[in-house]
């Protein structure tokens, strides 16, 4: 138990460090879309650049410019064109290797000159480009999101424009459309025409200063209107990692929780935490022993079985399976709508816009509520909106502190994070902030806010700046019966979370009940997983072995061998099993396991797709029927921490899992044919991460 303990504790600290891991890592180097420069290489500045001139050749673009009173000068060879975008529908980031100013004016003599123009420039387009989508309707909003910044922008009854952030939107002001400049290509180029007719400028060929400073800015901006191509250019990769935080107040969190979950919550709530024990080591005794058994008998078993061709015949019968859930998971049938959101721009906004439209309350569930600008920003919502309607806000103890305990390594120079996030919400406010303890390593990894009893958001996403500007994620956005049953959850965890909880949930439950099933055709199920309750674990598990035509699974952690091997059966099927992990996890030891899994995957006919960056998506498709939610496909998210998963034979639900998840990230993704390179470090990973 101790020596789990430890595993775990050493997972997490490792958080945010991704890329630096060093075991093999997931892809192999031909298929990485970063640049691997020199460090001393980066180029970091924070205050504008002057762009002076640009040239360019058949093969590069070269520019001059100025910072400081120092002159400077930069290449981008075309031919050798890497993105640097971590956000694959953005337009491309190219990277500007810093030349002498010698080799500049060499090739000057040769090259063709290229129109530059200063960031006063670069602003009054921009400006006209938001003049063009704000709805001449008064008071009709739309959304511009750019790098990060989200502004909202309408106009008044003088028809004057007026941008505010999407924090300080007026409450009731409708938002009608959303826009992410950096994917418009259709639309901007138009516009850039009229833009360049009003100013009498015949040039086709540009490069203007954007003003962008600080970590991974986009200083400057390309665009040839000849052929409709457009990139920035930076002179610094984006990589993913994080910045240490204070160690003497990450020492104190620490110390704080372990005495809150194991000094003060056996008197808190003595059941939960001598029940989570036994369950805890129950469990991890129970999967121990099954992994043993899959690694030593199951996959030899299939060592040999040649890979069939695909089946051509139906999926599942999902009536007959929707039967079968009721044995696996319960009989709670929810109807309701579910609408996918995808990414931070996708997510966030929805959320941050009902949460100033609310009425009545604000009810926030997460697992990580994080300190940084972003999050923040959030939080000052919160707290400005507790003067009017209830807010809750309930945050896992271990995961916000260990989050905490690491900046995001685009945090914004100079920034100053609160010493703690939940005592940040609570002063000089009225929210209503409930910490969860974590006796022996259990979380609550749910991720779930509901607004006035009349929607919710459910699925993958914390609070904070890479999930809202740098990983691919999702959410849900619910509507229905769904709905109460979510809320109920987050009630009795709230009321579990309370001093001397235990007794405060049995209150609560002796007044409130679940709300009734229902008998409809595409359910909406919830699916958790819960101390002794592995519906998760157990409906993915059978689903697999269910299928007969396809599988589809997204998930940033595979660190359990018994679905691995399940998925290499479903396969020698004949099933087409198709599985997104990501290029760059954010945890180093499932990161090396990925490996493992990988290649495990790829041995036995599934297809296996590397997604560029970061995705912490938990999707997956089997026939028809779709879940997705909170849980990872390892033993925190099947046995120890509470989740929540949506599931549903609901086509319309498939079909936006499947048009703005699935089929455009197989696109975007680079689909392995060959082993990863793996060693004996890879092995262990994976055996250690198959207890966490």
């Amino acid at each position: 138990m101790l020596f789990r303990c430890g595993l775990l504790l050493a997972a997490l600290l490792s958080a945010g460090c991704a890329g630096t891991t060093p075991v093999e890592g997931v892809p192999p180097k031909e298929a990485r879309v970063q640049v691997e420069a020199p460090v001393n290489e980066l180029v970091r500045y924070n205050k504008p650049l002057s762009l002076l001139a640009a040239v360019r050749t058949d093969d590069a673009v070269l520019i001059n410019y100025e910072v400081g009173g120092e002159t400077h000068a930069a290449k981008a060879t075309w031919d050798q064109k890497q993105n640097l975008s971590v956000h694959s529908d953005w337009f491309p980031v190219y990277y500007l290797e810093p030349i002498e100013p010698d080799a500049m004016a060499e090739a000057a003599a040769t090259a063709k000159p290229v129109a530059v123009y200063p960031v006063e420039f670069w602003q009054d387009f921009r400006r006209a480009v938001f003049d063009e989508l704000t709805p001449q309707e008064p008071f009709k909003g739309v959304l511009l999101n750019f790098r990060d910044v989200e502004y909202v922008w309408y106009r008044n009854d003088d028809a004057e424009l007026i941008g505010v952030d999407l924090k300080e939107k007026p409450p009731g002001l409708p938002v009608t459309s959303a826009y992410r400049i950096e994917s418009m290509t259709d639309e901007l180029f138009p516009i850039m025409e009229r833009f360049l007719v009003e100013r009498d400028i015949d040039a086709r060929a540009l490069v203007i200063a954007t003003g962008e400073t600080g970590a991974y800015a986009r200083p400057f901006l390309g665009l040839n209107l000849d052929d409709s191509t457009l990139a920035f250019l930076s002179l610094e990769q984006f990589t993913f990692g994080s910045k240490p935080s204070n160690p003497v107040v990450g020492g104190a969190k620490i110390g704080d929780s372990i005495l809150r979950s194991y000094i003060f919550e056996p008197f808190n709530r003595p059941v939960s935490f001598v029940s989570r024990l036994v369950f805890l080591l129950t469990d991890t005794l129970v999967d121990a022993t099954r992994g043993t058994y899959v690694r030593s008998f199951a996959f030899p078993d299939i060592e040999e079985t040649a890979i069939p061709p695909l089946n051509t015949g139906p999926g599942m019968d999902l009536a007959a399976w929707e039967d079968k859930l009721d044995r696996i998971v319960g009989k709670r049938r929810y109807s309701g709508s579910v609408e996918v959101l995808v990414d931070g721009d996708g997510y966030f906004p929805r959320l941050v816009e009902s949460v100033i439209d609310a009425k009545e309350s604000v009810k926030m569930r997460t697992y990580i509520f994080d300190g940084d600008d972003y999050a923040v920003s959030l939080a000052d919502v919160l707290k400005r909106r507790s003067a009017e309607i209830d807010v809750d806000v309930m945050v896992d103890s271990l995961g916000t502190m260990m989050a905490q305990n690491a900046g995001a390594g685009t945090m914004p120079e100079g920034y100053e994070a609160p010493v703690g996030i939940t005592t940040y919400m609570k002063d000089d406010s009225e929210v209503r902030v409930r910490a969860l303890t974590n006796p022996w390593t259990a979380g609550d990894h749910t991720k779930t806010t509901i607004i006035d009893s009349d929607h919710a958001y459910i699925g993958g996403m914390n609070i904070g700046r890479e999930y809202r500007w740098e990983w691919h994620d999702m959410m849900m956005r619910v509507e229905g019966s769904i709905v109460d049953y979510i809320e109920e959850e987050f009630d009795r965890t709230w009321a579990q979370g309370a001093v001397f909880g235990d007794f405060v949930l049995t209150g609560h439950l002796l007044g409130n009940r679940l709300p009734p099933s229902e008998d409809i055709k595409h359910p909406i199920r919830p699916i958790l997983t819960l101390p002794r309750r592995s519906a998760v674990y157990h409906s993915q598990i059978q689903a697999t072995r269910n299928a007969r035509s396809y599988i589809y699974v997204q998930n940033a952690y595979l660190a359990n061998v018994v679905i691995i091997n399940e998925l290499a059966k479903a396969r020698l099927r004949g099933v087409d099993v198709r599985v997104i992990i990501p290029m760059e996890g954010n945890h180093g030891v499932l990161n090396a396991s990925n490996v493992v899994a990988a290649n495990t995957l790829l041995k036995y006919g599934v297809r296996v797709f590397v997604y560029p960056g970061m995705s912490h998506i938990k999707a997956a498709i089997y026939d028809g029927w779709a879940c997705a939610g909170s849980a990872n496909f390892d033993k925190l998210s099947f046995r120890v921490n509470k989740e929540m998963n949506l599931g549903s034979s609901d086509p319309d639900f498939v079909r936006q899992l499947t048009e703005k998840v699935f089929e455009p990230d197989f696109e975007h993704a680079v689909e392995l044919t060959e082993p990863l390179p793996s060693g004996w470090k890879n092995t262990f990973a994976s055996i250690v991460s198959s207890q966490l």
